[in-house]
């Protein structure tokens, strides 16, 4: 992590920010709006770096830090408990200054999720329409819990950017490799992580689960053993998902309408902007949230990247 002075949780403190602003834009008391601000702040401070990219409640939280720091003037943040009422409704008008920031922050995120489901399914359409059958494998990459407070979103993103790199060049467990898409996000509990989608050709591989495993082990080792991955091809997955009608992972064949329609349905839970709070709060410049290959008939079919 590139923050060597705190062992905090990045994505933690991110999150527990996220939500501290949210929970104020609906209903609030001046006891727990202080008392979040004395167990926040001190946090924020330890994690936040100027060079990298937040959200807008991320920077409506650090526009209070400064009207807080301005009003402490180098005095102890516990003194932010006797703030008088001049102090408190100076700090209530600065998120009421600010609200219409963070509601246009969910607008751009789910419109640009909308654009990301358009280009993603008109990428499986066409794999699809040029393969009789095609070998959809699912796994989520992770950190481990105990792990989480050394990988920052520079880290994270630099074992993903090396992992995208083996796909890309279809070394080991990607050979074979006809097309991808990948998600980045960022849960409340698993912290930072990335839905990957890898489509294989299906006359080649048939063993969607032993892929994954291949695929998880890789995971594994990029991450120096700090990274776990869930695989959604294991038989008891997939049978769940086969006994209700909605399997769209393992092998499909293109002549198989409903698995298809399937496929592209389990697909576009990648870029779904009905996804409650898995939304980036910080990003490195330029970083990307989300990306798929690019679908050219040649021997190297599917295998550019193209992000958002």
């Amino acid at each position: 992590m590139t923050n060597s002075n705190t062992a905090l949780n990045e994505s933690k403190v991110l999150t527990d920010i996220d939500n501290f602003i949210i929970s104020m834009y609906q209903a609030y008391s001046e006891e727990s709006f202080k008392q979040e601000l004395i167990q926040l702040i001190p946090q924020f401070k330890k994690i936040y770096q100027p060079t990298r990219q937040y959200s807008e409640c991320i920077k409506i939280f650090h526009s209070l830090v400064n009207v807080v720091d301005e009003i402490l003037n180098g005095q102890d943040i516990s003194l932010v408990q006797s703030f008088d009422d001049r102090h408190f409704w100076r700090l209530v008008d600065t998120l009421s200054d600010l609200k219409s920031n963070a509601s246009l922050q969910f607008i751009k995120f789910k419109a640009q999720e909308r654009r990301n489901q358009k280009s993603l399914l008109l990428y499986l359409q066409q794999l699809i329409q040029h393969y009789a059958k095609l070998l959809f494998v699912r796994v989520d990459l992770a950190i481990q819990l105990e792990y989480q407070h050394e990988v920052d979103i520079q880290q994270f993103n630099q074992y993903l950017q090396h992992f995208l790199n083996r796909v890309q060049n279809q070394d080991t467990c990607f050979n074979d490799l006809q097309g991808y898409a990948w998600a980045l996000e960022q849960g409340e509990q698993k912290g930072y992580h990335c839905h990957v989608l890898l489509i294989y050709n299906g006359h080649k591989h048939q063993n969607d689960f032993g892929i994954g495993l291949q695929v998880r082990d890789c995971w594994s080792t990029l991450t120096d053993q700090k990274g776990y991955a869930f695989i959604s091809n294991t038989p008891e997955y997939k049978k769940k998902f086969e006994d209700q009608g909605t399997l769209g992972i393992g092998m499909i064949h293109r002549n198989q309408p409903e698995q298809v329609q399937n496929a592209i349905q389990a697909a576009m839970y990648l870029v779904n902007p009905e996804k409650d709070k898995q939304y980036l709060r910080v990003a490195m410049q330029g970083m990307r949230s989300f990306g798929r290959g690019l679908f050219a008939n040649t021997k190297r079919r599917g295998l550019t990247a193209v992000t958002s």
